[in-house]
């Protein structure tokens, strides 16, 4: 019971840490980029409300401290530092955010501050997952080589009577070398069924020859052998450039993939039941999943993976032409420059009110969708 409290609370506490400071940093993006181009900003706050703790100034320049309630006399163009309750990133409240009867403030500002602040949150978790990347390259990681890796032995199965261990790399089958890349493994035991297959393997730097015999008929999902294939992997390190570059490239390769996913599956290449989004809920699952690997492996390079990864999907749906989104005010800014005119603000704000309401309603669906069809990490 306690290894499973202990196994809960790891796992809670890398999602908080790793979403929570994601959307952290995204509005800490916002909040520089207004500080910056001179938008004053009435709060700024760690986590989400109810307030935990405030502090600001008041009317007469001394600091003060203050709980959910924040006091008369807190000067109002005091911005309010804040400390809330849910663990789970952060927000920014700029002066003026939707309304351009503010002076000073984001609404009222020109196209240039609020194309700026906009853009900077999600632009904050690219420069993030960026870094971590660079970490990634720069202190090691696992490459994968052409070897093929046993990764799992199902018990019982003929690779299992046979000797097989998960680990072993086999090098030849039949006389013939085998490889990631040749695919011929598979072909050889395939063609085999109910004949021995004569295996060269590495294990622990020792070459060993085991026979085979692959079955005829096995369960779903075992195959002939009982074998679970994958590719080795050794450990490289990139120098600072390198890195930089390689986590460039890594970015714009995600970022490509993921843009290229509806037309992919109009075209046929993927079928629509295997892209799915998927809201907090299957995030924790598959966070829970990174978890597992990193402790297998015995390193912090799936989570930080995860991380690059889930950073720059939160900076991709940001982006997104939709109501409420970054993406969506941004829409609105560049349909003003192209017009020459702005489009009336309460127009504007209800539009983004109800694209709040459907965004909160999709969300959800999909809450509901990942706990009765949980997510499946592979």
């Amino acid at each position: 019971m306690l290894d499973f409290l202990l196994e809960q609370a790891l796992f809670w506490g890398v999602f908080l840490l790793v979403l929570g400071g994601l959307v952290f940093f995204h509005e800490l993006g916002h909040f520089l980029a207004s500080i910056w181009c001179g938008v004053p900003v009435k709060e700024f706050g760690i986590g989400f409300p109810p307030r935990l703790l405030g502090t600001a100034l008041d009317k007469d320049g001394n600091r003060r401290w203050f709980g959910i309630k924040t006091p008369p006399d807190v000067d109002s163009n005091s911005m309010i530092l804040s400390l809330n309750w849910i663990p789970l990133g952060g927000f920014v409240r700029p002066a003026g955010e939707d309304d351009p009867s503010v002076p000073n403030g984001l609404s009222a500002s020109p196209k240039r501050v609020r194309f700026t602040v906009l853009a900077a949150g999600p632009a904050a978790n690219l420069i993030v997952s960026w870094i971590i990347l660079i970490l990634i390259f720069s202190t090691g990681f696992p490459e994968p080589t052409n070897r093929i890796r046993i990764d799992v032995v199902v018990d019982p199965s003929p690779a299992k009577s046979a000797g097989l261990l998960p680990g072993d790399v086999v090098l030849t089958a039949n006389g013939e070398s085998v490889d990631v890349q040749n695919g011929k493994l598979s072909t050889i035991i395939r063609a085999s069924l109910g004949q021995p297959v004569s295996l060269k393997v590495e294990r622990n730097k020792e070459i060993l020859n085991i026979s085979v015999l692959p079955r005829t008929e096995w369960p779903e999902g075992q195959g002939p052998t009982g074998i679970v294939l994958g590719a080795e992997t050794h450990t490289a390190t990139y120098s600072l450039p390198q890195a930089m570059w390689s986590s460039v490239q890594v970015i714009g390769i995600q970022m490509r993939e993921t843009l290229m996913l509806p037309a992919r599956v109009v075209a046929g290449q993927l079928k629509a039941s295997e892209v799915r989004f998927v809201s907090p809920v299957g995030v924790k699952t598959i966070s829970d999943e990174v978890v597992r690997r990193s402790i297998k492996n015995q390193t912090a390079t799936d989570v930080l993976q995860f991380a690059a990864i889930l950073s720059i999907a939160l900076a991709l749906t940001n982006l997104l032409p939709l109501p409420a989104l970054d993406g969506g005010r941004i829409l609105f800014v560049l349909i003003e420059a192209v017009r020459g005119k702005r489009l009336a603000p309460e127009r504007e704000g209800m539009v983004h009110l109800m694209g709040m309401f459907a965004l909160l309603t999709l969300m959800v669906v999909m809450v509901i969708n990942d706990v009765i069809n949980p997510v499946v990490v592979r």
